[in-house]
C-alpha cells in the first residue's frame, strides 16, 4: 500500500504526519518505508538520522527519491510506503497521487493555505483521481482557532472532499519533539499525544477501507 501526503504549500505539517504515520504502524510491527521527495530539504531523511542517533526505539527506514517513477518499484517490498511529498506540489503530485492508495492533504485554516489546498485536490480529481481516496487534515490551529478549523472544514466538506475530526493544534512541545527524531504522537505531555494519536489512526482506518 502507498499513502501520500502533498500540499501545494510548505509548512502544513505533511513531513510530521508522516512521520507519525510511519512511527505508529512500525509499532504495529509493520514493515515501513518512507519515501522524502524533497531533496533540497530531506525533513524527513534528516529527522530518522536524528531518530536513530537518539536511539528511539521503533526506527524508521527513510531514503531520497528524486525520480517519482522509482516509487513503484518500491510498491510490494513494504507493507506501507509512505511517500512525503515535496514542499510545493508540482507535476509530481499528480505521478504519487495516482500511485497512492490515500492521498493525505493537510491544510492550515487561513484562506491562504485553504485555497491552494482544495485547488489541489480538485485539480488531482479532474486528471482522474478517485476523489474517495482523497483525505484533508487540518493542521497548525492556534490555541484560539477552533472557529476557523471549523469554518475550514465545512469549506472542505462543501467541496464534497473528506476530512478527519479534530485537528492538529499548533504547539512547540510538538516542534520540539520532532527536533528530537520523535513523532507528534510521543511528547511528554498525554493531551497532545492523544490528539495526535486521533488523526493518525483515522488516515490508518482510511488507508485500511482501501
Amino acid at each position: 500500500m502507498i499513502v501520500s501526503f502533498l500540499n501545494q504549500k510548505g509548512g502544513t505539517g505533511k513531513s510530521a504526519l508522516a512521520r507519525t504515520l510511519a512511527v505508529e504502524f512500525v509499532r504495529n510491527d509493520w514493515s515501513v518505508h518512507v519515501a522524502d521527495m524533497d531533496v533540497a530539504q530531506s525533513t524527513s531523511f534528516q529527522w530518522a538520522g536524528r531518530r536513530a542517533d537518539g536511539e528511539l526505539s521503533n526506527a524508521v527506514d527513510v531514503a531520497l527519491y528524486r525520480d517519482v517513477n522509482n516509487l513503484s518499484k518500491l510498491d510490494g517490498l513494504y507493507d506501507l510506503l509512505i511517500v512525503d511529498g515535496k514542499a510545493f506540489a508540482d507535476t509530481h503530485a499528480l505521478q504519487v497521487a495516482s500511485l497512492s492508495s490515500l492521498v493525505v492533504i493537510p491544510v492550515g485554516v487561513s484562506v491562504d493555505d485553504l485555497k491552494p489546498a482544495l485547488d489541489l485536490a480538485v485539480g488531482l480529481v479532474q486528471k482522474g483521481v478517485d476523489k474517495e481516496k482523497i483525505l484533508f487534515v487540518i493542521s497548525k490551529v492556534t490555541e484560539n482557532g477552533e472557529r476557523e478549523a471549523m469554518f475550514s472544514r465545512s469549506s472542505i466538506q462543501n467541496w464534497g472532499f473528506k476530512v478527519t475530526r479534530g485537528w492538529v493544534p499548533l504547539k512547540t512541545a510538538y516542534s520540539q519533539t520532532l527536533d528530537m527524531g520523535k513523532s507528534l504522537t510521543e511528547t511528554k505531555y498525554k493531551e497532545l499525544n492523544a490528539k495526535a494519536d486521533r488523526i493518525i489512526k483515522q488516515i490508518a482506518s482510511k488507508l485500511l477501507e482501501k
